[in-house]
Parts: structure tokens; C-alpha cells; sequence
């Protein structure tokens, strides 16, 4: 058995050994009603528990059929996560309109337990200069109207860095935190008055498992 096939074989037997990396959370909204509010669904809520800070389930615009959630001017809505350790990837998918107005973001916290806050990552979509902005390195370049876009964080906890990537092009890397704790503790979508534009798809998956490792090293010993 040459090297190419003996490759071919075990690389099929990954297949059915080697489980995906695991998909801690997703979220494509499609399974609310049309209308509804999202605070107290699917684990989000308005900022420190207010209800008045929500986001809307819509179908005006869809990355996954039929819906995606709608960020109104009011919206500061919050997803709580738990994690301590690891590489991870949250990917989110937002769609803005040409002629929107105002200043949308995506945030990350390190620290989300209110009255107690400490912000890891502040993405700033200001419509009106058509430039998207990372607060914490001010780097920034020109959004994309009228298409749905990737926004991508790569999250190194043990490192304390992540990375940012926007239509699958890499924007800055930062420190995670600098006076918080190395945990992902939330996501929250805001706007500070901005019109509407549209989240949809959201997914945070763990990355690069020790199985995952240390089988792919197996593979080139073979390919040896």
C-alpha cells in the first residue's frame, strides 16, 4: 500500500473516529415566532435584566431562512456564556442596509455579571462613515452594505489574545482582557441609536481538542 493510499485510509477512518469540534451554542433564530421579542428566549436578555433593551425576531432579512433577529435603536440585548479555558470561535453574520444611520456594535465581555462588567471586544459599525472600527487598536475598514457578512473572533484564552476577522479578512489582534479574568462570559449586540440591521447564525464552537491534536500528528508520521 503506497503512502497516498494508506493516507486516503486513514483519513476515512477519521471520519467515523474523530468527533467535529463541539458546538457549545448556535443560534439562527428560526425556530421563534415572527415578531416576537428575543429577551427571555433562547437564554438572551436585555442588558442587566432589562427587558427594554430588546431585539426582534424578523424575516425582512434572512442569512438561514426564514428569520434573523432585528438590532433596533433601542436594542442592547446579551447572550451569557461560561467559558474558562481554551481556543474558541464565534462567528455572527450581519446584514446592513444601504441608507442606515447611526452606531451598531458587537461586543464581547469578559466579565458579565451585572452590576459588574469588563469588556474584551467592541466592534463599531457606523453606518454613516460606512466604516467598520475596532475600539481597542482603532483599526478599521469600509463595511459591506447589502450583503450578509462574516464577523469572526478566534479566542486564545490560555494566551490571552484573539484575533478579528471581517468578510473572511483578518482586521487586528488584541489582548482579551487587560483588568478582567481570561473567560468568555458574554455577547451582546448593541446599538446606540442606530437603525435597524439584522443578526442572524451565531455560533461559538470550541477548537483544536487534544484527540484532534494528536491524531492530525498521526497523519503526517504516515505521510512520512
Amino acid at each position: 500500500m503506497n503512502r497516498i493510499t494508506r493516507l486516503l485510509t486513514v483519513c476515512a477512518a477519521l471520519l467515523v473516529i474523530v468527533p467535529a469540534a463541539n458546538a457549545d451554542w448556535s443560534e439562527n433564530f428560526d425556530s421563534y415566532a415572527l415578531g416576537s421579542s428575543m429577551d427571555g428566549q433562547g437564554g438572551w436578555a436585555g442588558w442587566g435584566g432589562d427587558p427594554g433593551y430588546d431585539g426582534y425576531v424578523t424575516d425582512t432579512y434572512a442569512y438561514s431562512t426564514p428569520h434573523s433577529m432585528a438590532a433596533i435603536p433601542t436594542t442592547d440585548i446579551v447572550q451569557p456564556f461560561s467559558e474558562t479555558s481554551g481556543e474558541w470561535e464565534i462567528i455572527g453574520w450581519i446584514y446592513i442596509p444601504s441608507g442606515a444611520t447611526g452606531l451598531q456594535y458587537f461586543i464581547m465581555l469578559n466579565t458579565y455579571v451585572p452590576p459588574t462588567y469588563n469588556w474584551s471586544v467592541q466592534l463599531e459599525f457606523d453606518s454613516d462613515a460606512g466604516i467598520l472600527e475596532d475600539y481597542y487598536s482603532t483599526t478599521s475598514t469600509s463595511i459591506i452594505f447589502d450583503s450578509w457578512t462574516e464577523v469572526r473572533l478566534e479566542i486564545y484564552l490560555g494566551a490571552n489574545t484573539y484575533d478579528i476577522y471581517y468578510d473572511d479578512v483578518f482586521l487586528a489582534s488584541n489582548a482579551w482582557q487587560t483588568a478582567g479574568v481570561n473567560e468568555i462570559a458574554a455577547l451582546d449586540i448593541f446599538s446606540s441609536g442606530g437603525s435597524n440591521v439584522y443578526w442572524d447564525d451565531f455560533t461559538l464552537i470550541e477548537q483544536g481538542g487534544a484527540l484532534e491534536q494528536s491524531t492530525w500528528g498521526h497523519i503526517k508520521t504516515i505521510m512520512q
